[in-house]
């Protein structure tokens, strides 16, 4: 999850009746994979893009779930810290493939990334365990 600072906000006043939080930046304390993602929020010749912010694989499962009615996902970059990636600092890729990873009570162990470039990580509390469940929760329609 991300953390806020209050001297991080920066001050407006609610557009339209809608309360909306500014932030000049936000803190990442863990060292695990999170993803920008890019969504079409538009409808028909009205087209406009955003870029929402995800803190994990499992922020990502659960906000794929509710937002296919509402935008098109453009675009899906992970970035992985340097204990995931071997290249010594962070690192930003395109997503390819998002699978999340079960056991067989259905307890949901972490994620597996598959990048463009072909790269694979685990992002897993439990690595071992050949009874898992693996289900696609993203897959790119870029190859």
């Amino acid at each position: 999850m991300f953390t806020t600072h209050r001297h991080a906000e920066i001050p407006l006043a609610p557009v339209f009746g809608e309360p909306y939080q500014l932030w000049r930046f936000v803190e990442l304390e863990q060292h695990r994979p999170w993803f920008c993602v890019t969504l079409n929020l538009g409808k028909g010749r009205a087209n406009w893009r955003t870029m929402y912010l995800v803190a994990s694989g499992a922020e990502l499962d659960h906000m794929l779930e509710g937002i296919a009615a509402k935008a098109k996902i453009e675009d899906v970059q992970v970035i992985t810290p340097s204990r995931l990636n071997g290249a010594g600092a962070w690192q930003m890729e395109p997503l390819a493939e998002l699978v999340r990873i079960s056991d067989t009570d259905e307890k949901v162990l972490g994620y597996d990334l598959r990048t463009r470039s072909g790269a694979i990580y685990s992002d897993r509390d439990h690595i071992s365990s050949a009874d898992v469940e693996r289900a696609q929760i993203y897959c790119s329609t870029i190859t």
